[in-house]
């Protein structure tokens, strides 16, 4: 039987927020050490960021630009191992046939858009500032590792 959500009084679920968060995770200036941060080095850019328990979940891209890009390299370098082999070179002949012959038409719109990357100012880490998650803003103290829980 389905219920209502409504009708019983129960907030719906799609409700946000986006700074109640920050100040509920963070906790005001009395309880910042609590939460735990670790610094991590993006595999794509290099940068180094920090990233809450609640946060990580094996995150090795600073953010999801660098991971998208990193993926476009990674599946580039596939393609080429693949066009270089037997099958990627009798595929591309088969399809070029076909293409000649006219029963394969490309349009326009069947053509990719290489959009020029956006440019990314990135601030260095000032120091004497308190450190922060990079996805939440929540402020915290590094470690090294999560402890166990």
């Amino acid at each position: 039987m389905r219920t209502n959500r409504k009708a019983h009084g129960s907030p719906p679920h799609t409700f946000y927020i986006p700074w109640l968060s920050i100040v509920f995770k963070s906790g005001g200036d009395g309880m910042c050490d609590e939460v735990l941060l670790i610094e991590l080095e993006c595999k794509h850019c290099e940068v180094r960021f920090n990233i809450c328990r609640k946060c990580y979940c094996g995150h090795v891209y600073c953010s999801s630009r660098c991971r998208r890009e990193a993926q476009l390299k990674a599946h580039r370098k596939a393609q080429s191992r693949y066009r270089t082999s037997n099958k990627g070179r009798e595929a591309h002949c088969r399809n070029e046939r076909m293409r000649r012959m006219g029963k394969i038409k490309k349009t326009m719109a069947d053509e990719s858009t290489n959009t020029p990357p956006l440019r990314v100012i990135l601030y260095p880490i000032v120091q004497n500032t308190k450190p922060r998650c990079s996805f939440c803003s929540v402020y915290g103290k590094i470690v090294d590792f999560f402890p166990r829980r």
